[in-house]
């Protein structure tokens, strides 16, 4: 790796749960066969089916998670913005072996693979890493599973103002401007919902003043308001 490129992508992914546990050895281990990927916009980065032997941090832009239903419709599954991993959780099963999803960018994006053979040595020689690393990945499943319950059980409104919710952060305030991170078209995909759906969510909370929409900035007036509808 490009010693330039090497120090950048280390102050970036250093603090991600899944390294900041890790001492400088360890990092460097791993980033000798860190392998940085340039990526032009809808450009495939991995498909559904190959070898699973890379995990992956998005460095810059975003890339579409996906698989095809029987009929042949694209579902998205997630979408993985900078600073975000994806593929890790698959070094933990050992049922699994492939990608079950196909990973595509939206825009032009910069990812680093690392070895995930060599990861899980890295935390077989370090009990506390593991356990930090198995307590972020924990956190992450109950966070699907409220995801899954959300899809599953809560009508389409319910689903767009959890979402700009969510946008929000921990600390949200009365008009306070969340950018929407990819088009509306793959936001409706995400929840499960046809993209004119979403348009009338959006126009409807425009008329009762909940929210603002300019683009894909979309103010919040009242987060009161906003989660009564949740």
């Amino acid at each position: 790796m490009n010693p330039i490129i090497r120090v950048n992508v280390l102050d970036r992914v250093r603090v991600h749960p899944l390294f900041s546990s890790l001492n400088d050895d360890a990092l460097a281990q791993l980033f000798e066969r860190a392998r940085p990927i340039d990526l032009g916009a809808h450009e495939k980065l991995f498909s559904q089916g190959e070898k699973a032997d890379r995990f992956y941090i998005v460095v810059s832009g975003s890339v579409k998670l996906f698989r095809f239903s029987k009929d042949g419709q694209e579902k998205v599954i997630e979408v993985v913005e900078e600073g975000h991993s994806m593929a890790e959780a698959i070094m933990f099963m050992e049922e699994l072996s492939c990608y079950p999803v196909n990973a595509e960018s939206l825009e032009k994006s910069t990812v680093v693979s690392f070895n995930s053979s060599l990861y899980l040595q890295i935390l077989e020689s370090s009990p506390q890493s593991c356990f930090k690393i198995l307590g972020t990945l924990s956190r992450r499943l109950h966070t699907r599973l409220n995801e899954i319950e959300t899809l599953t059980l809560k009508n389409a409104r319910h689903r767009a103002c959890r979402y700009l919710i969510g946008l929000a952060g921990e600390n949200p305030v009365n008009n306070q401007v969340v950018h929407l991170p990819v088009a509306k078209q793959l936001i409706a995909a995400r929840l499960a919902m046809q993209p004119e759906t979403l348009s009338r969510i959006l126009r409807e909370l425009i008329k009762e003043e909940v929210v603002t929409v300019g683009g894909r900035d979309v103010t919040i007036k009242s987060f009161e308001r906003l989660k009564a509808l949740d």
